[in-house]
């Protein structure tokens, strides 16, 4: 329809040579962005197609190592009798009341500890005063 509407105005003898090429051009353009949106929609499908895929293959990867790993423990722990962790029983024993009992400074010795500190105050003091 197009190419008829293009002849009829080629054989208009005042038709202006400038609006048959736009004519034309613009033609030109729309069958190529309609050839550009295909070809994106197409590209498109293919990637959604992959992503899917993909994410199945994942999946099953995912599977059969869980599957492997699950079977390769309980092969390892029948052929060697052993298990993972702390053998039974080898807990640590209660503390004893000796070993919980609250330490207790004599009045002497926190008076030296808080003479000592007094005296690492006042140096730091007197030389931030300098």
């Amino acid at each position: 329809m197009a190419k008829r509407q293009r002849e009829e105005i080629k054989q208009l003898p005042a038709a202006p040579a400038a609006a048959v090429k736009i004519e034309e051009f613009a033609e030109d353009l729309g069958r190529l962005l309609g050839q550009a949106r295909g070809k994106a929609e197409n590209w498109l499908d293919q990637r959604n197609t992959i992503v899917k895929n993909l994410t199945e293959l994942r999946d099953t990867a995912t599977k059969l190592l869980a599957d492997l790993g699950h079977q390769a423990e309980n092969q390892v722990a029948k052929l060697t009798g052993k298990r993972r962790g702390r053998p039974p029983g080898t807990r640590k024993a209660a503390p004893t009341p000796i070993e919980t009992a609250k330490r207790v400074l004599s009045p002497e010795a926190r008076q030296r500890i808080s003479d000592a500190q007094k005296a690492r105050w006042a140096s730091v003091k007197a030389k931030t005063r300098k």
